[in-house]
């Protein structure tokens, strides 16, 4: 039987335009989805870098906040044998004796501690030592609390409410602390930030 079987329609496939019209669209949308979901992916990580680096910040602001809220009206011996003040407080650093030292493995120590804080190639520091009056085999510990720091700047209030660039600035001051001390850093990621921690 030469003719078409009866009731049957005549099978018609895709033409070449159409195929190619097909995978364009189907091209173009998928390009559109992949394109999304990268700028999805990439925002997901740049804020969970941000968050990240934001932690760090708190965490090293609220170090840096600890360790003056706790400061010490204790002058200590240095490694040369002179006497350093409670607080060394200079522009760009400053070297101090806090208390509060936690000892959660109970060893036979003080709960004072000598500390200072310094930028070294735009990271933040904090160096502390086991003993508060050190020698010079006192082992020093180093510790890198933010990064991509430009500038950080101390300054300290005396009780008369002038703001000194140094601190102390003289032989009488040695045991005293200062009324505040404003602490000003400039980081890449956050900009300036300032914070004033009110001693007296």
């Amino acid at each position: 039987m030469n003719g078409p079987v009866a009731g049957l329609m005549p099978c018609r496939g895709y033409t070449l335009i159409e195929v190619i019209v097909a995978v364009t669209v189907f091209a173009f949308l998928a390009a559109a989805a992949y394109i999304s979901l990268d700028g999805l992916s990439r925002a997901a990580m740049d804020h969970r870098e941000r968050s990240a680096e934001f932690g760090q910040l708190q965490t090293a602001l609220a170090r840096l906040d600890g360790d003056l809220r706790q400061l010490a009206t204790r002058p200590v011996r240095g490694p040369d044998g002179r006497h350093e003040p409670a607080l060394a407080g200079e522009r760009i650093r400053l070297a101090g004796t806090r208390a509060g030292w936690a000892n959660p493995a109970g060893q036979r120590r003080g709960t004072l501690q000598r500390f200072a804080w310094q930028l070294s190639q735009n990271e933040l520091q904090r160096l502390s030592w086991p003993v508060t009056d050190r020698v010079p085999a006192s082992q020093e510990w180093n510790e890198t609390l933010l990064e991509s720091v430009r500038q950080i700047e101390f300054r300290y209030r005396d009780r008369q409410g002038r703001w000194r660039d140094e601190w102390p600035s003289g032989d009488d001051e040695i045991a005293q602390l200062p009324a505040a001390v404003e602490v000003t850093l400039e980081s890449d990621r956050f900009g300036r930030i300032r914070r004033l921690v009110v001693l007296q």
